[in-house]
């Protein structure tokens, strides 16, 4: 494919361009016109543009990049994708509401397209605890915005996988008309979406609030990590 030569060049600036031969074949696009104040010998000046890719122009990239938008909008209107997953954060003592050996649990969901993301502290991991987040934090968030609900996607485990009308979270989804969607491996996207915002509560929020306040109940936990978490959704 033959680049376009860069121009006009009055008859100084085409000898001296002669010269460097090898900026002659640089595309159109990388340079946009001859620094002419410059001294005699340096390379042209670079135009502050977007550049395109070879054979494409930059009608026709911006036209791709919308038309992946509209698909991706597409598919959000259809209903949002959720990801579920629960995390075993620490075990405490002197925590006021918390029976036995004090362990804290966190479950977290968290929306593929916009990060979104929501988290709730239980003494234990199961199905009533995954629901629970689901209907006092999940649904509520996106019915406030006229928002469904698709699919939700969690680990093979006991507290989210089971016979309905047995198991409390296939029941809840079934009658929310939410389609659940197990995996096995690791393998798809976005499937440590839970992980690094489980991460990001470890080291931001939860080791912090901790040595502020070591003996608090998890309802005093949970209405500081409910300030963070809102904060986390606005500010990023």
């Amino acid at each position: 494919m033959t680049h376009k030569m860069i121009s006009p060049l009055d008859d100084k600036c085409r000898s001296e361009a002669a010269a460097q031969s090898a900026w002659l074949n640089l595309p159109r696009a990388l340079f946009s016109h001859y620094d002419k104040s410059s001294e005699a010998g340096k390379f042209p000046a670079i135009q502050e543009e977007e550049a395109t890719l070879p054979g494409q122009t930059s009608s026709g990239l911006t036209s791709s990049i919308e038309g992946l938008n509209e698909k991706r909008d597409a598919a959000s209107e259809d209903g949002r994708s959720l990801f579920q997953e629960a995390f075993f954060f620490c075990t405490v003592k002197n925590v006021g509401d918390v029976p036995g050996a004090g362990r804290i649990f966190v479950e977290t969901v968290v929306d593929r397209d916009s990060s979104v993301a929501f988290a709730k502290v239980y003494p234990a991991i199961n199905a009533m605890n995954a629901v629970d987040i689901l209907a006092s934090r999940v649904l509520p968030f996106f019915e406030q915005r006229g928002l469904a609900i698709k699919e939700i996607h969690t680990h093979k485990a006991s507290e989210y996988c089971g016979l309905v009308p047995m198991h409390p979270f296939e029941t809840f989804l079934s009658t929310s008309h939410i389609q659940h969607l197990p995996f096995n491996q690791p393998g798809q996207p976005y499937v440590y979406l839970c992980e690094q915002f489980f991460r990001l509560l470890e080291k931001e929020f939860f080791q912090p609030e901790l040595r502020r306040k070591f003996q608090l109940s998890l309802e005093e936990l949970q209405k500081s990590l409910d300030v963070f978490v809102e904060a986390y959704n606005t500010s990023r």
